[in-house]
């Protein structure tokens, strides 16, 4: 999807849901960032409904842009999550075989008689 074909209401629902996450859910007391960036949120998006459709646009697509950046970020947090001990986890074999394997290559058997 993109900026022009993704209406405005779901990625104000994506934006909040990320503000959501990003709190702190160990503790019952919301922090206090989040209120005021879901506040201020809400009124960036309460004053753009009346906008003309040429004012309207560069907003959308700055929202949508924040928007997938706060996902790859997300995403790219889990993934690092995953990897995080890999050097402690796996033989240095392995850690070569999976790093060539990222980068599109296999390494050579060394070991013929597996």
């Amino acid at each position: 999807m993109s900026a022009s074909t993704t209406p405005p209401l779901h990625v104000l629902r994506g934006i909040l849901r990320h503000i959501k996450k990003s709190s702190p859910s160990s503790s019952s007391v919301p922090s206090s960032t989040e209120p005021n960036l879901r506040q201020h949120v809400m009124s960036q998006y309460r004053a753009s409904v009346g906008l003309a459709p040429e004012k309207a646009a560069p907003l959308r697509v700055m929202a949508y842009d924040f928007y997938v950046l706060q996902t790859d970020l997300a995403e790219r947090a889990r993934l690092h999550e995953l990897d995080a001990g890999a050097d402690v986890k796996l033989t240095p074999k392995e850690l070569s075989r999976r790093a060539a394997l990222r980068a599109g290559l296999q390494l050579p058997n060394l070991n013929p008689e597996i």
